[in-house]
């Protein structure tokens, strides 16, 4: 597997007196004090100890080899961001150390990548250096998590993400000039208390602040350090979020539904950190970040990750999979598309097919059709022929309850949006337009049955024993989607256990607004739904809904627009339970009334479910219109 370090640090071996050069004092300078070793000073006062790993490329790829690193993507020390000093010192500061970067890649056999830094106190000259620096060959930019008393969520420095984002380039943010510094002087708290509160600090302004709402999800952004104590703290943000309107900021979302939006890196240095991180982040937003060559650092990289419980597939991830998605690695080059000239109607290179180079995208490599065609591993054994289409079926219901959560969270956004300002409709046509494509995407999921029954059932009890104690009753999608409609039940937690990214997200999905939840709150915002009085019963309250759906339709020339979104939603509700009776009676079909795999009930409780609605208000709506 692929081992890309994102976060690690380097000095130059020398570089111009820029105190001099600048005529201002304290500025950084190194100061060798042996063979290999050296001090970094700013001004009079000591900075930091390094050694020939900062600067020589084979110390480095003598340590990489030793670790078995693949890649090192290097940055500058925040010491040198110069963000409190005139810009065109910063600027030029910034140029030196981003073009020695350059220099020292260019002796790591392909190895070595960087990024750069930039003048972040002027936007416009932050913006024009990250294009000459990805037009020079680096991989991104690293800023610090504030700019003065300015945070991520400034308007200036949300342009400038907007910009990485335009030139595709990833951005690392790492902690630096450190709060409450005057209460911390010693013991090195700076770094152990004062990185991980900024960092935090840093995500958290981007969520309340709105930033990740106004940028695009092309975005690629990291913050340094595991992100600092966000994911530790992530549940009182999001407890104050739900409990105390000030606390939601301008955000659209709850802090939980922007995990998706950033990345982190693994520099927390413990196992169990790492788990609990991993477990709340996702396998897929942890990066490797070891903070080498500094005394701080992981000393042999990549030792966490390894060490770990995760599964080789997770730890892959981890440690280089992620990597090179968030730095497009083996992406396409932009290449000059240069037009041949015309060379007349008979031209064969006019008229010849294209065909890629092997940098380039193709729809294998866009679609990772080799790595989905490797996902199939049947249990039996000798493998029985119809074990394949068992695990097909399944994962494209995977695939699809992805879709599904993908565009039902759409929907809520576009509800919530609607509810703040109800005489838009764009939002409304907009969930009515989601909600359709769910519907159809439902249909296709009931549909699927009839292939599954292509099966017969001495065929699949041929290798049903293999697939002890696994259950679909256990997918956690279909679980999340449950919750996401607002059909939540914590007692089906216990169910999820055994998978830790799983139980977490099926919590938050719990604790958030479900599009039930936010669907009323619109229908309240509308006027057409009071908020219920205090000791009203939940019949009382369910009675009000169904007549908050039916003063829509009664008034259908102003609600039309409306009342498609309550068609859609019905549709919705009314193909999830046909998938359930689908599914019944292929169980049915296949296994009689056994027990199912896992210890469920089978097909006695799946017919349980068929009284489950998505939204009954709808439903008792249409007895409403008949009285």
């Amino acid at each position: 597997m692929r081992v890309i370090d994102i976060h690690n640090h380097f000095f130059p071996s020398a570089w111009p007196d820029l105190a001099k050069r600048y005529g201002t004092p304290n500025w950084p300078w190194i100061k060798y004090t042996e063979t290999g070793k050296a001090d970094v000073m700013v001004g009079d006062r000591f900075f930091r100890h390094i050694n020939s790993a900062c600067w020589d490329p084979q110390v480095r790829l003598e340590e990489m080899n030793r670790d078995g690193v693949d890649m090192q993507v290097m940055s500058a020390t925040p010491i040198l961001f110069a963000y409190d000093r005139p810009v065109e010192h910063a600027l030029d500061c910034a140029r030196l150390f981003n073009d020695a970067a350059l220099e020292l890649c260019a002796h790591g056999n392909g190895r070595l990548k960087s990024l750069c830094q930039v003048p972040l106190q002027d936007i416009d000259a932050a913006c024009a250096e990250v294009s000459r620096c990805m037009g020079a060959g680096h991989l991104g930019v690293q800023i610090g998590n504030h700019v003065g008393d300015k945070n991520l969520d400034d308007p200036g420095i949300v342009t400038f993400l907007h910009h990485c984002a335009d030139e595709g380039a990833a951005v690392l943010v790492h902690p630096w000039d450190m709060l409450g510094q005057l209460r911390m002087p010693k013991y090195m708290m700076p770094w152990t208390v004062g990185m991980p509160a900024e960092t935090q600090l840093g995500i958290v302004a981007m969520i309340v602040g709105g930033a990740f709402d106004k940028l695009p999800r092309n975005l690629r952004i990291c913050f340094a350090h595991g992100g600092g104590s966000f994911a530790f703290l992530l549940g009182r943000l999001e407890n104050a979020w739900h409990h105390h309107p000030v606390a939601h900021g301008v955000c659209e979302l709850a802090p939980s539904r922007y995990l998706d939006r950033f990345y982190v890196d693994s520099a927390v240095f413990e196992e169990r950190a790492l788990e609990f991180l991993v477990g709340t982040m996702g396998t897929g937003r942890v990066m490797l970040g070891s903070d080498y060559p500094f005394p701080l650092g992981e000393e042999r990289v990549g030792s966490l990750i390894r060490g770990s419980q995760f599964p080789l597939q997770a730890k892959a991830k981890l440690l280089g999979g992620n990597a090179t998605e968030f730095l497009h690695i083996d992406r396409a080059k932009n290449v000059d598309g240069a037009k041949s000239k015309d060379s007349g109607k008979d031209s064969v290179v006019a008229h010849s097919p294209i065909t890629p180079s092997s940098e380039q995208l193709t729809y294998s490599s866009y679609l990772k059709v080799p790595e989905l065609l490797d996902l199939q591993h049947p249990q039996s054994s000798p493998q029985h022929h119809d074990e394949l289409l068992f695990i097909i079926v399944h994962q494209t219901y995977e695939l699809w309850f992805k879709e599904l959560l993908h565009d039902l969270d759409a929907v809520v956004a576009n509800l919530r949006t609607a509810g703040g300002n109800p005489n838009s409709r764009d939002e409304v046509y907009e969930a009515a337009r989601l909600l359709r494509r769910c519907t159809e995407i439902t249909r296709v999921l009931v549909e699927q049955f009839t292939i599954l029954e292509t099966m017969l059932p001495t065929h699949f009890l041929a290798f049903r024993a293999k697939l002890e104690p696994a259950s679909g009753f256990q997918s956690e999608q279909f679980r999340e989607l449950e919750f996401l409609c607002g059909l939540k039940d914590d007692k089906m937690l216990r169910y999820h256990k055994p998978t830790r990214e799983a139980h977490a997200q099926l919590e938050r999905r719990l604790r958030e607004p479900s599009l039930h939840d936010v669907f009323f709150e619109a229908l309240r915002a509308m006027g057409k739904l009071a908020r219920p009085k205090d000791g009203a019963t939940e019949q009382e309250q369910f009675d009000a809904r169904a007549r908050a759906i039916l003063a829509l339709y009664k008034d259908e020339t102003h609600h039309r627009d409306w009342i498609d979104v309550c068609e859609r939603l019905t549709e919705f509700d009314e193909l999830v339970v046909s998938w359930r009776l689908r599914h019944i009676q292929l169980v049915e079909r296949t296994i009689g009334v056994r027990m199912g795999t896992g210890g469920s009930a089978g097909s006695s409780y799946l017919k349980l479910t068929l009284e489950k609605k998505l939204f009954p208000e709808l439903w008792e709506a249409r007895t409403l219109l008949t009285e």
